[in-house]
């Protein structure tokens, strides 16, 4: 499918990974984590969100695929890819805390991109404004802001080619975009 450096490995999700799926997606919600509420409530908000996620991916991208991350040989992750258009969505990419920093989400995302490019096509995403993290290794490789809201912005990546309509980037000239910029890091367009 992709070509990963040697010790890390993409393989269909199966119905045996959802305790890792669980852990994975509940440490991603530590804004759930930290109500002052009872964990057992706490703990059932967490699973609810996650169905209403995997819901919802189910009916916006049906036909995408659902990846476990291995890094030699034990999971760390989950990615999901639609491929089904025109150009490859990244629907979502999710690291454990504990092996994050350590460039699998980048291998995975460069992965993708040049199996993109064999293919004459181009890789689009949403992340929230607020992931900074993950913004900042979008960016710098070599996605552009295609559209914003108050809480996503849709970027996509189209190789040595440039995206055919503009982007914020194109519009604005870097000293506006600056001063947009509020002091949680989230663009505003009426600034």
């Amino acid at each position: 499918m992709y070509k990963l450096p040697a010790a890390l490995a993409l393989r269909k999700v199966n119905d045996d990974d959802q305790a890792f799926l669980d852990v994975l997606y509940a440490s991603r919600r530590e804004d759930l984590q930290q109500m002052p509420m009872d964990a057992a409530f706490i703990a059932q908000m967490i699973k609810m969100q996650q169905h209403v996620q995997m819901e919802g991916i189910r009916m916006n991208y049906p036909d995408a695929g659902h990846w476990l991350i291995e890094d030699a040989g034990q999971p760390v992750g989950r990615v999901i890819i639609d491929t089904g258009s025109n150009d490859v969505r990244l629907v979502d990419i999710a690291i454990i805390p504990a092996a994050q920093r350590r460039g699998i989400a980048k291998a995975i995302l460069l992965a993708m991109q040049a199996d993109a490019q064999s293919q004459g096509k181009g890789v689009s995403l949403a992340v929230e404004q607020t992931n900074f993290a993950a913004r900042g290794l979008y960016l710098q490789s070599g996605f552009v802001v295609h559209s914003a809201d108050a809480l996503f912005e849709q970027m996509y990546w189209r190789g040595n080619a440039t995206a055919e309509s503009d982007t914020l980037i194109d519009i604005l000239p870097a000293s506006t975009l600056v001063s947009s910029i509020t002091k949680q890091g989230q663009f505003d367009a009426t600034a």
